[in-house]
């Protein structure tokens, strides 16, 4: 019996991901990408993503620490580079990074205390901060090379793909769903929406106001320096947290940011223009903490952030619609698992994970 058909509107990480995993199991598979197969008007592009499994909450430990064994089974599909180990650092003071380390403990995961002296032996492009946690799992994706290697078996395995395609509504009918492009009408069995930042426009979902944050390249002094994945969890003059600054290795220097803020932006109108304020503050953060970099290089881009990016996922499926949104921020390190647990759910062998339910999330307006 072949298994239900199904429409993938969003061709993004998550969206490759899910549409991989279904037609290796036998279904049908039509995706609809809005633009190109692989583009940087989203939240999917570029040559580096921080995987690591460290959070305060032993929920998100633990998802991590089941998604991070499948980075390593895609690096065994290719001979680009999809995952690179290094290890993950946050630094700061330590009443800031004792949460995480009771999160780990709760969950499992190996990870150790070490002095700022310690760490930059270790990693002497860093300065750091009054403590330091090191887990060792953590490493780099390259989101570019991994949306390659998953559209590419998907299509291997009789995916069709529609770039260029903009869905403008998804309809369920008696017997299946109706999705609506233009003059184009698709028709499967089941649809899964996962569109980033654009999902909210085609399902009753919280409204995913997008933020165009900046993350920006610098050059290594030393080639050979060994580089983790950096989180700097910051405190001001009276302990109270400020804005993360977080770094890692990547092909085009070393990656450096802050997460969260960014300017609101329409994601169908973006300028990709960045905002000197936060380029002069991430130079400065680099001057101070990040002695191995130079300064000067450093070579600004933009990214697209969704506003649930502080909020748990949603990945829930209501009829005929499984829906998978609200990753921005921190999401990529899921892309792997989050296809395997959305397949389940159009296959209906699992429930769906309570706090990834859409219901009591909607908008009140």
């Amino acid at each position: 019996m072949t298994p239900p058909s199904v429409i993938v509107v969003g061709g993004g990480a998550m969206g490759s991901s899910v549409a991989c995993e279904l037609a290796q199991r036998g279904h049908p598979v039509t995706v609809l990408e809005q633009h190109e197969m692989r583009h940087a008007r989203g939240s999917s592009h570029g040559t580096s993503r921080i995987v690591r499994v460290v959070y305060d909450d032993p929920f998100y430990v633990r998802l991590a620490m089941t998604a991070r064994p499948r980075w390593d089974a895609l690096q065994q599909r290719t001979d680009a580079e999809v995952f690179r180990r290094t290890g993950s650092v946050d630094h700061g003071p330590r009443h800031l990074l004792e949460p995480f380390a009771a999160a780990l403990d709760v969950a499992g995961a190996a990870y150790e205390w070490l002095t700022p002296a310690a760490a930059s032996r270790r990693w002497p492009g860093l300065r750091f901060d009054q403590a330091v946690l090191f887990q060792p799992d953590g490493g780099v994706a390259h989101p570019d090379h991994t949306l390659a290697l998953l559209q590419r078996d998907a299509i291997t395995r009789g995916a069709a793909w529609h770039p260029h395609t903009r869905v403008d509504a998804i309809e369920e009918t008696a017997d299946g769903v109706r999705v609506l492009a233009g003059d184009q009408v698709f028709s499967a069995d089941q649809a899964v929406l996962a569109a980033g930042v654009w999902s909210h426009r085609l399902a009753d979902l919280p409204t995913d106001v997008a933020t165009q944050v900046q993350p920006s390249h610098f050059a290594p002094l030393d080639s050979s320096t060994a580089w983790p994945t950096f989180i700097h969890r910051r405190a001001d003059e009276h302990g109270a947290a400020m804005p993360e600054a977080y770094g890692l290795p990547s092909p085009d220097g070393v990656k450096i940011g802050f997460h969260g803020g960014g300017k609101v932006v329409d994601p169908d109108h973006r300028d990709f223009a960045v905002v000197d304020e936060e380029v002069e503050a991430l130079r400065a953060y680099a001057a101070a903490w990040v002695p191995g970099v130079a300064p000067e290089s450093l070579d600004p881009g933009t990214c697209l952030y969704g506003g649930l990016a502080e909020d748990d996922f949603l990945i829930d499926r209501t009829g005929r619609l499984t829906v998978a949104a609200g990753f921005s921020g921190h999401g990529f390190k899921f892309v792997p698992l989050v296809g395997t647990m959305v397949a389940d759910l159009v296959a209906g062998t699992t429930e769906p994970e309570p706090r990834f339910a859409i219901a009591g999330r909607r908008p009140t307006i």
